[in-house]
């Protein structure tokens, strides 16, 4: 019973909570503006075969607006997002920083994700072409190409990423200075591991800094719920006020409940917003007050209901067909982390008031998902060598901003303080995941707003000497 009573727990609250982890903002571009274009560009299928590779094309955006002849090159990094043509237009930050700066700026789609399919397919043995370093070798192999094409060899290209796009990002500028005069990785885990136990406790510690309330109402929720899931009798309550999938069961068998933690929807509700409710006493108890969320966020992502089953878990991550019309993210990213980054956010730890995701509960998955030889020793290798190979928080080099919010877990993982006068931390108080990548609201914190001039002024800095 813990396992599904715990996956249950995490899914009620986490899918709502992931929001203010990370923030994206939907917009358009101006009819006014000039549009971005699409190209594409070959790629070598395996860039460290001896014998030659065969070859795929790789989806990238140009947008040359702003650029003044000899100005820098802006190259972002869509880690696994699909690109498309609002991420170069609309006025995230680093285009905004292109603006200013005469910058051209470029997008660069990540091989598996999105439109830039290497092999048509997401089998196993397809995907053993999807690493950090194949995509890596992308980026030198188009940076150097574009460069030569275009005339553009002598201009200073400073690279951009955010999250495992960020990633990509500072290990560009690191092990190829020669190319990338800067980078800016923002909430960019620089250590990978395979028990992320601290991202719960990042969680707690978030909402506890929010409103200690909000956190006791938290933690009351749950217990509710637990107590409620051991009495057969509340079955159908619980059924209906969470609006479960019809063919859902709550039962104990631990295989039948799972949650869709970071693998689906970015809910948009910030933290802020639900500690307002969680603390609102005329909404009734904090469960009645959560059940308000879970119906609001239903409501304004389209969903009809929550599924928790976990035979179609395993159907949707079993499934290598890709949908051009909507090419999804969660199978490609659960084998990276299945093979060389791990990053799975157990309820291991004793300092966090969540329950029911062991790192057993991940690790079969990786079996289930990819074949038996998708195990705890492979993973462990895989996540060793990926340390081993970029060095984990032995940060060198020289030109790199890392940017990353209080109240986003993953800055456990990441830089938070500086390491030398050119390897420099960008913490920002009260922000979430990827914070200062994205488009300015009027209702940016003050905080928020001081990030970005302070990244906006080193960058500048920079690209003067």
């Amino acid at each position: 019973m813990a396992r599904a009573l715990g996956c249950l727990l995490l899914l009620l609250f986490c899918s709502c909570v992931q929001s203010f982890l990370w923030r994206q903002t939907r917009g358009a571009t101006s009819s006014k503006e000039k549009l971005p274009t699409e190209g594409w560009f070959w790629q070598k299928l395996d860039h460290f075969s001896k014998n030659g590779s065969r070859l795929w094309r790789q989806r990238y955006f140009l947008n040359d607006a702003f650029y003044k002849p000899g100005g820098p090159i802006f190259l972002k990094i869509s880690g696994t997002l699909t690109s498309n043509i609002y991420h170069v237009s609309v006025r995230y930050s680093w285009v905004t920083y292109a603006e200013r700066l005469g910058a051209l700026c470029l997008l660069l789609e990540h091989r598996f994700y999105g439109l830039s399919q290497p092999t048509g397919d997401l089998s196993t043995a397809s995907l053993r072409y999807l690493s950090s370093r194949q995509a890596l070798a992308d980026i030198v192999n188009f940076q150097t190409k574009v460069a030569k094409k275009t005339g553009l060899t002598t201009n200073k290209w400073v690279v951009f990423g955010c999250s495992y796009g960020g990633f990509l990002a500072v290990w560009s500028r690191i092990k190829y200075p020669d190319l990338f005069a800067a980078a800016v990785g923002s909430s960019t885990p620089m250590l990978v591991k395979i028990n992320f136990y601290e991202y719960f406790e990042g969680v707690q510690r978030s909402l506890g800094t929010q409103s200690s309330e909000c956190l006791t109402a938290v933690k009351e929720t749950f217990l509710q719920v637990a107590e409620m899931l051991k009495r057969r009798k509340y079955y159908s309550k619980l059924k209906s006020d969470l609006i479960l999938y019809s063919d859902n069961r709550l039962n104990s068998d631990l295989e039948d409940v799972y949650v869709p933690y970071g693998e689906g929807h970015q809910f948009l509700i910030r933290i802020d917003e639900l500690c307002d409710i969680m603390t609102n006493s005329s909404l009734g108890s904090p469960y009645y007050r959560f059940l308000r969320i879970i119906h609001s966020v239903l409501k304004e992502e389209y969903l009809p209901c929550l599924a928790t089953n976990y035979n179609d878990k395993l159907r949707t991550f079993s499934d290598s067909s890709i949908n051009v019309y909507n090419p999804l993210w969660e199978r490609q990213w659960f084998y990276q982390c299945c093979t060389e980054f791990g990053f799975f956010s157990t309820t291991d730890s004793k300092h966090q008031p969540f329950t029911g995701l062991p790192l057993s509960y991940y690790v079969q998955q990786c079996t289930d998902f990819f074949g038996p030889e998708f195990n705890y020793y492979s993973l462990n290798t895989g996540v060793m060598s990926t340390n081993m190979y970029y060095h984990g928080f032995n940060v060198t080099g020289s030109k790199i901003i890392f940017s990353n919010g209080s109240f986003d877990p993953w800055h456990t993982l990441g830089i938070t303080k500086d390491i030398s006068k050119d390897l420099l931390a960008v913490f920002i108080k009260g922000e979430g995941h990827c914070s200062d990548f994205n488009e300015a609201r009027d209702t940016d914190s003050a905080e928020l707003i001081q990030a970005r001039e302070k990244i906006f002024h080193i960058l500048q800095h920079w690209l003067k000497e």
